[in-house]
């Protein structure tokens, strides 16, 4: 404990001529105890109710967007049907064999799809009209080849990309008969076709 001692000297003598103590109750300095606050902590009781409210949030914000993508973005988009065409085209027969009357020789189709969407030819068969000899051997006297298509139809899948012609084979689809005039032997015959197809 400290005792303060007040002095007065008016002689300058250093001797006081009256003293005055205090109590050291009554004039002891005030002190506050400085605390530093401290962080609140959540036992573990808290900590799971804290960490389970946060996944069910997280949950319902992920349930909300996929709801949202599910409304927004139908899982099936429903395509357009398949429209059915039919072409007129013009066949010939294969340049490299030869068609001679009693045997059979391969067609060759051009197919040219002028639309904007690409399309798949399903089948072809004989068109109506008549098989042409070219003009050479037709002046050379065949005017009757009697060449024709051996089966009423032929199955198959030919795909053609929009704005673009196609070629392409079928394998001993053409016949001529025996007794056809021999000018009519290495001709070019122009075959007319029905082409059948979808667009896809």
């Amino acid at each position: 404990m400290r005792r303060d001692v007040l002095t007065n000297s008016q002689h300058g003598t250093g001797q006081p001529e009256g003293r005055i103590e205090l109590d050291p109750a009554d004039h002891e300095e005030p002190t506050w105890e400085v605390r530093s606050p401290r962080k609140r902590r959540f036992d573990r009781r808290s900590r799971t109710i804290l960490g389970v409210a946060a996944l069910a949030a997280i949950l319902a914000n992920a349930g909300a967007a996929w709801a949202y993508w599910k409304i927004t973005q139908p899982s099936e988009v429903a395509s357009p049907p398949a429209i059915t065409v039919d072409m007129v085209l013009r066949g010939r027969n294969d340049l490299n064999r030869t068609l001679r009357p009693g045997d059979t020789g391969n067609l060759m189709v051009t197919v040219s799809n002028d639309n904007g969407v690409p399309i798949r030819i399903t089948s072809i068969r004989m068109g109506p009209g008549n098989v042409v000899a070219d003009p050479e051997h037709r002046d050379a006297g065949c005017v009757e080849p009697g060449v024709r298509m051996n089966r009423a139809a032929f199955p198959v899948s030919w795909e053609v990309a929009r704005n673009t012609v196609g070629a392409f084979k079928v394998d001993g689809a053409l016949t001529m008969p025996h007794g056809v005039p021999k000018a009519c032997v290495g001709a070019t015959f122009t075959v007319p076709v029905i082409a059948e197809g979808v667009q896809r």
